[in-house]
């Protein structure tokens, strides 16, 4: 049995919640290396900083401290920002945040040794090529822009937050391109990965086949 899952792809493709219910029904750690990245983002934003200043950037990263809990709470420096994290302002600023090498390197040690502690699912944009290229299965799950971003609208609108559909659909187009093309561990189709278009297959579904894949 495959005891460590690495599962890439663009945003809004349902990582994360594929990702939490799958370690959930296998009983193997969840790694939201997303919402790590996102933490930092929230950070910057709340110390007001200019991202292109990157000393500074480097600079505060050691006053960062992010911890994951196993039911998906994410906590920032001791107070848990895991609704914070989802907000559009974070949303439209993590890709370039995510783009700083400095801020890569600064989480990449963190999220491998993580991942490695135990049986588990680790998702994000660079996991079975940078982060976990050793993984015992890799997923690249994606699904149309369109369909991404209704899912992101709707995921928003369950929380109240009022956003109109075409600047999330512009959000994320924005954001494929950044994260297809940054020069620190650009999203791409990692070597040996399974592809999985999830543009018509329902959450449960895409669960099962990966479920499935990780028991043979």
């Amino acid at each position: 049995m495959k005891k460590t899952i690495a599962i890439d792809g663009p945003a809004g493709a349902g990582k994360s919640t594929v990702a939490s219910e799958l370690a959930a029904r296998l009983g193997y750690l969840y790694v939201d290396t997303g919402a790590m990245y996102r933490a930092v983002t929230l950070f910057l934003i709340l110390r007001g900083v200019d991202i292109q200043n990157q000393k500074l950037v480097q600079k505060l990263l050691d006053e960062v401290e992010i911890e994951l809990t196993e039911e998906g709470r994410v906590f920032l420096n001791g107070k848990e920002v895991t609704r914070e994290i989802r907000t559009p302002l974070v949303d439209q600023m993590v890709s370039p945040v995510a783009a700083l090498k400095e801020v890569r390197r600064f989480l990449r040690t963190k999220q491998r040794n993580l991942a490695l502690s135990r049986p588990s699912v680790t998702e994000g944009r660079d996991i079975g090529t940078v982060i976990l290229p050793d993984a015992d299965l890799k997923i690249f799950l994606t699904a149309s822009p369109e369909i991404r971003a209704r899912r992101r609208w709707l995921q928003l609108k369950e929380r109240g937050q009022k956003i109109d559909y075409k600047l999330v659909l512009r959000n994320i187009l924005e954001r494929d391109y950044i994260d297809s093309n940054r020069s620190e561990a650009p999203l791409k189709m990692p070597e040996g990965a399974l592809l999985i278009d999830s543009s018509f297959l329902s959450k449960e579904q895409v669960v099962d086949l990966i479920y499935n894949l990780v028991r043979q």
